[in-house]
Order: C-alpha cells, then sequence, then structure tokens
C-alpha cells in the first residue's frame, strides 16, 4: 500500500532541540488520531461518575469513550498501527510494567478480578503513551496538545473558583463528576471537575508549568495572557484545595523554573508567568492563614483526627413519663483542637437520640440537636441544659445517646470518640396516651472507620510488602488489605497508600517498583540531557510536571486516578517522543 507523508521543516528558531536544520517526516495517515489525543487531553478533568453508555457487557463512562476513539483512529490508520522498532524501545518500561502487573494480578492471594480490571487501565496507559510517543516528534503536534491540555485544566479550574465562590448555578455541573464536596472541618477544599481535592491539586500542579512553558513560548499577547491566567488559576485551585504536598511541590516547580531562567537565556521568558503563579501561590496561602483557621491545622497536623473531641458528664439513671418534657442537664468538654462554634453555616452541637434497653439499636424516632449558646474552645467546658421530649414509648428500659456533632460535616464518634448513654426508665404516660413501639435499626457509630493516619498506612504498607516483596499483593489491592494489618474490623477502601512508592511495592513488588522507576527515569534523563545542551523550554515544563507528580508522591498516591495517571504518561510519552530515532521508522 502506498503511503503519503508530511515534510515538516523548522525555522531555525524553533528547530527540533535534537535534530537542527532537519527534516521531520510524518505518515499522514496519523494525523487521523491527532484529533482524538487533542480530544483526550482537553477532556481528562472532566470524568464523570455516571457511565455515558451501559450495556450487558460494559460500562463505559466519558474518558473511556474518548479511548475507544483513540484506538479506532489508531486502527484505521493502516500499517503504521504497529510501533516501529525505535517506538517498541521505548514502550519497554511500559510494557515491563504491564506485565510484571499482570503476573502479580493473576497470582494475587485475594482480589484478583479487581487487580485484572487494573491491568487494563495499565494498558490503556502504555497505548496512551504509544500514542503521544508517535504525534508529539512533531512539534507543532506537541503545542497543540500542550494547548489541549492547559485549556481543559483551565476550564476545570474555574470551575474550581465557582464552587470556592458558592455558585449554586455550578451544582449540577459539578455533581456531575463527584458524589459530593471535599470538605475538612467544615471548610471547603476545592476539588472542582475531580472527584477529590487531592486528585484536582495533584492534576493542578502538573498542568501549571505546562501553561507557563506555553506562555513563554507563544508570540501573541492573547495567548500569552491566556495562558498566564490559567496557571494562575491552576495555582489558585492548588491553594484552595488546602492540599499541603500539592503547594509545596508547586512551590518547588516555580523555584526550579526561576533556576532555569536564570541559567539558560532560551529559558528566561518564563519569568514573568512563573512570577504571577508565584504570587498567587504565596499571597493566597497568606491570605488563607490569617482568615481561616482549618488553613492553619491544616498545615501543623497530619489529618482531622485529633481535631474533634469531647468528653462528656451526663446522667447516668433517669426516670422520665412518655409523652412529657424532661429537663436534662449536661457538661461537656472541648477534648479538640477546634473551636465549637455556634454559628452557621457548620454549627457544632449536641446530638442525642433514643436507643433500646440493651443499647444495640435505634429506635426509628427523629434525633434532636441541642444548640451551643456559645462557642466552646479547646480545653473549656460548657454546661448545658436541654428540655428532651420524651416519646409516647410503651412503659419499659430504654437509653439516650448523647454525641457532639458539626452540622452538616461529621459526628464525633467518626472520629473515635465513643457517645455517652443515659439509661432510661419510661414510666407510662398520662391517660388516653397512645403508646407505639417504633422500628429499631442497627447502631452506626460502631462500623464508622477511624481515620488512618499517613504513618499507620505506611506501616501497614511495610508489613505487606514483607508478606509478598518481589510481585506484591495484586495491583490496586493495598486499599482492601490493609486494614486488616492495622487490626481495624471496618476500613475506607477508597484509602491508598499516601505514598506512591509504598503503593507500587505493596501492588507489584519489587519487580514492579524496578519497572516504575525505569519508566520515569529514561525520559527524565533524557530530558537533562536536552535542557543542558539545548535548554528547551518545553522540555523544561514537561519535565517539572513529571516531577511535581513524583515529588508529591511522598505524601499521596495517583495512580489509580485516570486524570492524574493519563496525564503522566502522556508526559512521558512527550520526553520520549524528543528522541530523533522515534520520529519514523
Amino acid at each position: 500500500m502506498r503511503r503519503t507523508s508530511l515534510a515538516v521543516r523548522y525555522p531555525r528558531s524553533i528547530a527540533h532541540p535534537l535534530a537542527f536544520r532537519r527534516t521531520l517526516v510524518l505518515p499522514a495517515s496519523d494525523a487521523a488520531v491527532y484529533p482524538a489525543a487533542l480530544l483526550l487531553g482537553f477532556g481528562l478533568p472532566f470524568e464523570a461518575i455516571q457511565p455515558v453508555i451501559v450495556t450487558p457487557w460494559v460500562a463505559l463512562t466519558d474518558d473511556k469513550l474518548v479511548l475507544l476513539l483513540a484506538v479506532g483512529a489508531w486502527l484505521v490508520s493502516g500499517a503504521r498501527a504497529l510501533p516501529s522498532s525505535a517506538e517498541w524501545r521505548a514502550l519497554s518500561p511500559s510494557l515491563a510494567l504491564l506485565l510484571v502487573a499482570l503476573v502479580a494480578a493473576l497470582l494475587a492471594p485475594e482480589f484478583g478480578d479487581e487487580s485484572l480490571r487494573f491491568v487494563w487501565r495499565l494498558a490503556a496507559a502504555a497505548f496512551v503513551l504509544l500514542l503521544v510517543l508517535r504525534l508529539t516528534s512533531d512539534r507543532r503536534r506537541l503545542k497543540g496538545l500542550l494547548w489541549a491540555i492547559a485549556l481543559g485544566a483551565g476550564l476545570s479550574g474555574l470551575l474550581g473558583l465557582g464552587e470556592a465562590a458558592g455558585w449554586p448555578v455550578l451544582s449540577p455541573v459539578l455533581s456531575l463528576f463527584k458524589v459530593a464536596p471535599t470538605r475538612v472541618g467544615g471548610e471547603l477544599r476545592v476539588s472542582a471537575s475531580f472527584q477529590y481535592a487531592t486528585i484536582a491539586a495533584m492534576y493542578f500542579e502538573m498542568a501549571a508549568p505546562l501553561a507557563i512553558v506555553l506562555a513563554a513560548a507563544s508570540t501573541r499577547r492573547w495567548q500569552q495572557l491566556v495562558l498566564v491566567a490559567i496557571a494562575a488559576i491552576c495555582t489558585a485551585n492548588v491553594v484552595l484545595s488546602l492540599t499541603r504536598a500539592g503547594m509545596l511541590a508547586l512551590g518547588l516547580v516555580f523555584g526550579v523554573l526561576l533556576l532555569a531562567a536564570w541559567a539558560k537565556r532560551s529559558v528566561r521568558l518564563v519569568v514573568l508567568p512563573t512570577v504571577v503563579s508565584a504570587a498567587v501561590l504565596v499571597g493566597g496561602a497568606a491570605i488563607l492563614a490569617a482568615r481561616d483557621p482549618v488553613f492553619d491545622m491544616r498545615l501543623v497536623s497530619e489529618s482531622d483526627a485529633d481535631w474533634y473531641g469531647a468528653a462528656y458528664s451526663a446522667p447516668a439513671s433517669l426516670r422520665l413519663a412518655a409523652g412529657q418534657s424532661a429537663s436534662i442537664d449536661l457538661d461537656v468538654t472541648n477534648e479538640g483542637r477546634m473551636v465549637w462554634s455556634s454559628r452557621e453555616p457548620h454549627p457544632f452541637a449536641l446530638g442525642y437520640r433514643w436507643l433500646n434497653a440493651d443499647g444495640s439499636g435505634v429506635l426509628d424516632l427523629p434525633p434532636g440537636e441541642v444548640a451551643l449558646p456559645r462557642d466552646v474552645a479547646p480545653g473549656e467546658t460548657i454546661h448545658l441544659q436541654t428540655s428532651v421530649p420524651v416519646p409516647a414509648l410503651p412503659a419499659g428500659a430504654y437509653r439516650l445517646d448523647w454525641g457532639m456533632l458539626q452540622r452538616d460535616v461529621l459526628q464525633f464518634y467518626e472520629r473515635g470518640w465513643a457517645d455517652a448513654e443515659t439509661s432510661v426508665a419510661v414510666l407510662a404516660g398520662p391517660a388516653g396516651l397512645v403508646a407505639t413501639m417504633p422500628a429499631i435499626s442497627p447502631r452506626d457509630d460502631s462500623e464508622a472507620p477511624w481515620v488512618v493516619g499517613r504513618l499507620e498506612l505506611w506501616s501497614a504498607a511495610v508489613r505487606l510488602i514483607q508478606t509478598r516483596p518481589l510481585l506484591g499483593v495484586g495491583p490496586d489491592n493495598f486499599r482492601h488489605l490493609y486494614g486488616a494489618q492495622l487490626g481495624l474490623e471496618t476500613w475506607d477502601e477508597r484509602i491508598q497508600a499516601n505514598n506512591l512508592y509504598l503503593e507500587v511495592l505493596v501492588d507489584v513488588g519489587i519487580f514492579g517498583l524496578a519497572c516504575f522507576v525505569w519508566l520515569v527515569a529514561a525520559p527524565l534523563l533524557l530530558a537533562k540531557r536536552q535542557i543542558s545542551r539545548h535548554g528547551d523550554v518545553f522540555v523544561v515544563g514537561v519535565s517539572l510536571a513529571v516531577i511535581a507528580f513524583l515529588v508529591h508522591g511522598v505524601l499521596d498516591s495517583f495512580l489509580a486516578f485516570t486524570p492524574t495517571a493519563l496525564l503522566l504518561w502522556m508526559l512521558l510519552g512527550i520526553l520520549l517522543a524528543q528522541k530523533p530515532q522515534v520520529s519514523g521508522r
């Protein structure tokens, strides 16, 4: 079959970093794949939680549909669908990681089916790397893909700013991408179009340096303004996410960009957009530190587990008449680190509910709340006097369960603080009162998962690594197994190891970690040589986006989340594409 090709000649001022004065030949058939790659790059931040297409065999979300579109475009490209020998070499680390993950999944002692699903996700990531590797050896297509990524991040960032401003018109849009907003201590952590605030922060950390280097390389003023605005918006979203590791990693990226500008004349145009973004980072953090006490506590505490705490002094027993109201006095001490605010929007209150005689079940009655008459500082005790209406219950033994809460945020028992209980003997009510026994539901406070800190997660990870050091317990299986290592009866199975490298070691073992290190080290070493020789601004930005992922990975793990994982593989493909021998057969 005859093949046509596109010959692209670069002016000397923007020549290919390792191919000066060289003609780059690309098959025209690859042009069918380029629009799909742009759509994928733009749409990464917008992973909807509900499938777009549901069949008896498979449910397809929007991101999977775009991936299938890219695969289809790739296949119709004909003979060029097969990688060249140079592309196979560039793919070697991804394929090695995929093979190790497959073996680990097949040998996983538990949750093998879920591990295999994660292997499919790794296969999709490897395809994305190959797709980008092929396309972005053309400098114009490289810029186009970076523009698509930046514009997608900018649009998501605008949604994040609207979320922070509390615009109700955005609620239906944001609900497409997450079940509920991320909150800590009653304060919103901006997550924009992502499921969780930390995922959003990681994505914006990688997108910000891409927008900065695009701005530095643009010659048109409107493009520069748009890209500087995108970088600033991404930075603002990292701050508003209240993600400490994100702010630190982004600060490091800005510092390295300024150092690179000082060392390389070809990179000096990044100074202005970097300074603007750094000002947003520092200024935003300073404003939040001055006005938001939750921000301060996020900086000095590992989690909110010790923010909430209460000690109760409640009556041991009472004798109350059905259908009457009873005045009950209690003392409650603030044993946490937060001030108990009595004001909206998320005031603290003392909640109560009726239990059966042995306290094992909750009566199906509306729970009550006792409002705080004033704010309560940490260590302070407040005396509460409340009038409790006694339901029309049959005479007998019951219990009142007392527990502090923060309205629309959490119950204190969700942070491990047991409620207080009062035994109540309910006496027959007035004549004519019809007593009925409500339904009884099991108590839920004993099932609430304890907030597990990073050190405990890391300890569980080390124990799991020791059980299967070479191939791990199976891809994405840490979250299913860590609780048993900590002696927990129930735990949150959405939690990762909160360390990228421990997560990889647990899931796919030493072999898997070696492949992952190979996967990220090879492009970064290539980028280092290119930067030292030619100071290519795009390579600087893409490399720093990858480094942001790796630095933040010391305190979090993002390989299980489609937007951050696929963006990482895209960036690795871009760095590998700058190798001259990958440009053709």
